[in-house]
């Protein structure tokens, strides 16, 4: 079953954040509005994860930070087989 990942736009200012914060960081509020992650970004950087629990099935996992049109980053694990730093991905 799979969720959604939701950023966090401040009420006061509009910034939005990922991960959530306990305060702005840009005007200190502490209010805010769940916003869905969702759309395209460009790949920044990514690495492979070889030490991994004996329990995995898979040899690595592969990580990656995208830099995504709606103005965050976000971290997370890449379902790909060869990326490539600058590439378009969807969130």
């Amino acid at each position: 079953m799979a969720g959604t990942v939701d950023a966090a736009r401040c009420r006061a200012c509009a910034r939005l954040t990922y991960p959530t914060h306990y305060y702005c960081p840009a005007c200190g509020g502490r209010e805010f509005e769940p916003v869905p992650i969702e759309g395209e970004g460009t790949l920044l950087t990514w690495t492979r994860v070889h030490a991994l629990p004996l329990d995995y099935e898979q040899r690595y996992i592969t990580l990656g930070i995208v830099e995504l049109d709606m103005g965050i980053r976000a971290t997370g694990r890449l379902e790909m087989g060869d990326p490539a730093i600058g590439r378009r991905e969807r969130a």
